[in-house]
């Protein structure tokens, strides 16, 4: 049972993501840094769309979204944090 099942009904596409990454963590962590950034980037697309309070910044690449300062201030550091280390480990 995946630790994500919560997400199934309302996104699937993140879901998808997140099993993947749990899935793979242990046997290929590359591949689940891969599927973690994918699933971080389909739920900071979500929320951008959905959530008016939010600005987009000068560049629409995943680093930019998430330091945005409505971003941050909407995520809560531990949020920030940890979206900031997938993004930094899926590009090494």
């Amino acid at each position: 049972m995946s630790h994500f099942t919560f997400l199934q009904a309302e996104w699937p596409g993140v879901f998808e993501a997140t099993v993947k990454a749990e899935l793979l963590v242990h046997a290929d962590p590359r591949t689940a840094c891969f599927y973690a950034r994918r699933a971080l980037e389909l739920a900071v697309a979500w929320a951008y769309k959905h959530d008016s309070s939010l600005r987009l910044p000068y560049q629409d690449n995943l680093s930019a979204l998430i330091h945005e300062p409505t971003f941050k201030a909407v995520a809560g550091e531990a949020v920030f944090s940890k979206a900031r280390v997938i993004t930094q480990q899926a590009a090494i």
